[in-house]
C-alpha cells in the first residue's frame, strides 16, 4: 500500500492518542499543522476509510451509542509509520511550487480579465494572512507547556518560508516586464 502524506499525518496523530475524524481535523488546525503539512478535510476522511480497510487503523468499540467512534493505530499501522521507505519518500521528494508553474507559463495563462500584477497582489495578501496566522500560532506554541519541539520547528520553518516568499514577490513585482510577449 502506498502511504501518502495525509496517511502519515493520521498515523502519527493517532499514535499519540485515539481520536475520531472531526477531532483529528480540529486538533491539527489548532496546532497549525495545516500551515506546514499538506492535507484537507476531504482527504482526511478518505484516508481514514482507506487506512481502516488496509488494517492500519481500527475503530474503537464503544459502550455508549455516540455517532463518532474514535480510531486508533493498529500494530500494522505502527509498523507502516516507522517503515523506512515511507520516511525516505518524504525526504527524497522534490519540492515544487504551484506558483512557479504559473510563472513558467505566465504569458500563456494570462487573460484580459486577469492580470499578472493582480495575481501577484492577491498571492501577496494570501501569504501575509498565512504568515500572520503562523506567527500567532508560533507565539502561542512557544508559551505552551510541553509543545513538541518538532512542531515548533515545522512552524518556524514555515514562517521563514513565508517571509522568503514575500521577499521574492517584492522582487518579482519590481521586475515584471511591461510587455507580456517578452515573458514567452
Amino acid at each position: 500500500m502506498n502511504i501518502t502524506r495525509t496517511d502519515l499525518i493520521i498515523l502519527s496523530f493517532l499514535s499519540e492518542q485515539p481520536a475520531h475524524g472531526w477531532e483529528i481535523d480540529r486538533r491539527l488546525v489548532a496546532i497549525g499543522a495545516d500551515l506546514w503539512a499538506e492535507y484537507s478535510r476531504p482527504n482526511l476522511y478518505y484516508a481514514l476509510r482507506k487506512l481502516e480497510r488496509a488494517g492500519l487503523i481500527e475503530r474503537i468499540k464503544s459502550t455508549d451509542h455516540a455517532l463518532r467512534k474514535p480510531y486508533r493505530v493498529t500494530g500494522k499501522g505502527t509498523a507502516a509509520l516507522r517503515e523506512q521507505a515511507n520516511l525516505e519518500q518524504m525526504f527524497q521528494s522534490k519540492t515544487y511550487f504551484d506558483f512557479d508553474l504559473f510563472m513558467g507559463f505566465a504569458a500563456q495563462l494570462q487573460t484580459k480579465e486577469i492580470s499578472f500584477q493582480a495575481l501577484l497582489e492577491r498571492r501577496q495578501e494570501d501569504l501575509e494572512r498565512e504568515l500572520d496566522r503562523a506567527q500567532e500560532l508560533w507565539q502561542k506554541s512557544e508559551m505552551a507547556p510541553r509543545f513538541p519541539f518538532g512542531r515548533l520547528a515545522a512552524m518556524r520553518h514555515r514562517i521563514k518560508f513565508l517571509k522568503s516568499e514575500l521577499e521574492f514577490l517584492k522582487w518579482l513585482a519590481k521586475n515584471i516586464p511591461e510587455d507580456w510577449e517578452s515573458l514567452k
